[in-house]
């Protein structure tokens, strides 16, 4: 049913002023781009056409449901209105205001959250795990989410966008793998179908290279893919691994950030076979595909049979394309489509290769490398992501063999969200995956944690003694808002703390509550008690050390070198020469290690039990 409502009327949970019945109604959708949609109405004898205004709201069934959209432009003819619909959503563009904003250090949802501050009608919800910072000033909200400016939050923390009426969902991707095939590549033109294929930057046959230019010795310095024989020639590529490096060229801090080492020519050749099987992993050997389909036009003709499934698919889905004659699969995503809101169905869709508006990448695939880990150590989303699809992809298969031997994998799941153990979990014999939300579209369960018997992958673990020899990765957070104190601690051989890294700083040494604590660019020494007896800080002219407790007593140690004591009682020095006093300064004592003293005032001495000594 398609209703509308009076610009005035916001009461979108009831139903609208009147309902339409217009002749079309057609929903047009971009990943990461427009979303528009336009109605045609007829002029009706019932006058419901009167009710299609400026700013009124349309509510009218969508690929995600039912969704609002506003009219911003409309045109009166003698056969009828036309009008062109935004989601409301947009509305944001007039009504939330970011004066100055600065999310800092923050992940995708805590961003949004402060970018949607100024109008809490307005919700995001982001499954980004990435920290990043952005500022807006005097900017709306649709132009800080996604706009052309650097700061805009798709280019410092990426992700796909689905609006849902006042809502938004920004996560790394929109979309599913729902096993959706299509068939193409059988030369025969169709009105409403085309296709596109891309195979200037395949390669089935990759000759690898390390950093320094180290190859792999022998007649055959290359690794093939494992659909080389599918094509009718052998595509050669040239690729240099620049994280794979001999010893000798190796730096300080390359193996923290990720970098393989290798000692041998062979531990080097396995490595750089390694990296060639992850580039076929990641389709270096297939075409990209784009397709075009017109579903209506499709769908009394031969070629429907091939392509009836993509009835099925939504945006940001993962569509699988096979060449009827090569048998290469080549995923692709649907990166757009138009949905018919009066027949509630999609009418058309676009397949291809989705391009993240936050890169700027133009080289080719046969000079780029890509790493999970960047040279500061921090992560790059898009390939952790990717090991991340590559187990579910493994563990999706499961159910498949399920439905024929279903002992081999089974599914629990409970679909009341309202329920104390809404949620789902897939145990098979590859491993296990669980699940505590749906996905934005609602067809599926958005898996976070697995299992294999290669690992364990999880969005976030919670753990009592665990035990590993080498722990890879970007940013280790200890303490934080609701992470209590979050204190990491090194131990002894007798179980005493050496170390410990907590929310007020570095402690070294405390097994007895004594010790250093190193916190804010300050060393704190601490008694047995875990009282603060003396600190050690920066001076702008150099270094102080203070000591706490009946007397207060500091010394400054100054960049040009001289040492300055200011002390309540007595100073004790075994030294060659000493000057006490000053201009300004009260009668100070010089006490020999004899025993013997003199009093100094002003720079002179003014008694004592002793004559000698120079000042």
């Amino acid at each position: 049913m398609i209703q509308i409502y009076n610009p005035e009327n916001t009461e979108y949970e009831q139903n609208g002023n009147m309902t339409l019945f217009p002749e079309e109604a057609t929903i047009h959708v971009i990943l990461n781009g427009e979303w528009t949609a336009t109605i045609e109405y007829p002029i009706d004898p019932e006058g419901r056409w009167r009710y299609i205004v400026d700013n009124a709201v349309i509510k009218m069934p969508s690929f995600n449901g039912e969704q609002l959209f506003r009219v911003i432009n409309k045109e009166k003819k003698d056969s009828g209105v036309s009008a062109d619909l935004m989601p409301v959503f947009f509305d944001a563009k007039e009504d939330c205001f970011l004066l100055d904003i600065r999310p800092t250090d923050k992940n995708g949802q805590d961003a949004l959250d402060l970018m949607t501050a100024p109008n809490h009608k307005y919700q995001a919800k982001s499954d980004i795990k990435t920290l990043s910072t952005a500022y807006y000033q005097m900017k709306n909200l649709i132009e800080a989410i996604n706009g052309s400016d650097e700061n805009s939050f798709v280019n410092r923390w990426g992700g796909e966008i689905l609006y849902d009426n006042y809502n938004v969902t920004i996560d790394e991707r929109v979309g599913g793998d729902y096993g959706v095939e299509v068939l193409y590549g059988k030369n025969i033109v169709k009105d409403g179908f085309s296709e596109t294929v891309d195979m200037k930057d395949v390669v089935t046959r990759i000759v690898p290279k390390s950093y320094n230019g180290y190859m792999i010795e022998g007649e055959n310095p290359w690794v093939d893919s494992p659909l080389i024989r599918k094509y009718p020639t052998v595509r050669y590529g040239v690729m240099t691994f620049e994280d794979v490096k001999m010893r000798v060229d190796a730096g300080e801090d390359d193996e923290e950030n990720g970098t393989i080492i290798c000692d041998t020519q062979e531990q080097l050749e396995e490595a750089l076979k390694k990296k060639c099987r992850e580039q076929f992993e990641l389709d270096v050997d297939r075409p990209k595909v784009t397709i075009e389909a017109d579903m209506e036009l499709l769908q009394n003709t031969e070629l429907y049979e091939d392509v009836k499934e993509l009835e099925k698919v939504s945006l940001g889905d993962t569509v699988h394309c096979k060449h009827s004659k090569l048998g290469i699969l080549s995923d692709a995503r649907v990166i757009e489509l138009e949905w018919d809101a009066v027949r509630n169905k999609l009418t058309s869709v676009t397949l291809g290769e989705f391009q993240y508006n936050f890169l700027d990448d133009v080289s080719s695939v046969m000079s780029r490398v890509d790493q999970a880990i960047r040279s500061d150590g921090t992560l790059i989303g898009q390939q952790v992501q990717g090991i991340i699809n590559g187990v579910k992809a493994q563990l999706k298969a499961q159910s498949t063999i399920a439905k024929k031997q279903p002992v081999r994998a089974i599914l629990f799941e409970d679909l009341d969200s309202e329920s104390p153990t809404y949620g789902a979990m897939c145990l098979g014999t590859l491993g296990f995956e669980i699940a505590s939300e749906r996905t934005a579209d609602g067809r599926d369960w958005k898996w976070t944690t697995f299992g294999t018997g290669q690992g364990f992958y999880a969005d976030f673990i919670v753990a009592g003694t665990m035990l590993a020899d080498r722990i890879k990765g970007g940013t280790l957070i200890l303490g934080g808002k609701d992470n209590g104190d979050g204190t990491a601690k090194v131990l002894d051989a007798n179980g005493n703390v050496v170390l410990a890294l907590t929310n007020q700083g570095i402690v070294v040494d405390h097994a007895s509550n004594g010790g250093v604590l190193i916190s804010n660019g300050s060393i704190f020494i601490r008694n047995t008690k875990g009282e603060t007896v003396g600190i050690m800080h920066y001076q702008d002219n150099g270094m102080s050390i203070q000591s706490y407790g009946g007397q207060y007593a500091s010394i400054l140690i100054t960049n040009e070198g001289k040492i300055s004591i200011n002390a309540v009682g007595e100073v004790s020095l075994s030294c060659g020469s000493l000057k006490v006093g000053g201009k300004s300064t009260k009668t100070g004592r010089a006490v020999y290690s004899d025993g013997t003293y003199l009093d100094i005032q002003n720079g002179h001495v003014v008694g004592g039990n002793t004559k000698e000594g120079s000042f």
